[in-house]
């Protein structure tokens, strides 16, 4: 895609459920166009080394405007706008190929952290406006969403003028919940795919 974009990435359902709400999103706005940007939408695979291969191919097309991914934080009730990625890698839960990793860094020889380069306060305050419960988050956590932010800002850091990179969370959905037996909070599909075009109409505008 050469055209003026943005990128949007879910991911696949992983951990035992059918669904996930970022990947799912990720599809139904892809090719929909916020301001003057395309949104290029790709669902990422649950596994660090294929995730970082298709981020990195869709971070070298040209036209790229800005990057934000999306993730599924189960236990959050409200739409997470994450500060900051680690460099670290430690997750119990095996990923897509079974793997564990235990204190890995995303980026060898990197920083300790990258911080987000959307606005996310601005989004923040776009979404509260329009009645989305949401928050900004200092934790993105050590598994493949934090993966995908640290790894995602330190591909563009040595950039002349890198795109600015992002990450939202997103809570389950009430069948997920249904599907758990478990009292976890949770968003419909509607109000999430909102709360998205409501950050992309903001990141549009903020390039």
């Amino acid at each position: 895609m050469s055209e003026p974009h943005i990128l949007l990435t879910g991911f696949q359902p992983f951990g035992g459920d059918t669904v996930n709400p970022s990947g799912d999103i990720a599809k139904a706005v892809d090719g929909r166009r916020f301001g003057p940007f395309a949104v290029r939408g790709i669902v990422l695979p649950v596994e660090h080394v294929a995730a970082r291969r298709a981020v990195a191919a869709a971070l070298d097309e040209a036209g790229l405007g800005a990057v934000l991914h999306l993730g599924l934080a189960g236990g959050r009730a409200r739409i997470a706008l994450e500060q900051i990625g680690v460099n670290a890698m430690d997750y119990p839960l095996p990923d897509a190929a079974g793997r564990v990793v235990t204190g890995e860094p995303c980026a060898s020889g990197g920083p300790g952290a990258h911080f987000a380069t959307l606005p996310t306060r601005a989004i923040l305050a776009a979404l509260t406006a329009e009645g989305v419960p949401a928050y900004l988050s200092y934790t993105a956590g050590t598994y493949l969403c934090n993966f995908v932010l640290y790894s995602t800002l330190h591909a563009l850091a040595p950039r002349p003028t890198p795109p600015p990179a992002g990450f939202i969370h997103l809570p389950f959905l009430p069948a997920m919940v249904a599907g758990h037996g478990l009292d976890e909070p949770s968003m419909e599909m509607g109000l999430m795919l909102r709360a998205v075009e409501i950050a992309l109409t903001v990141v549009a505008a903020s390039v």
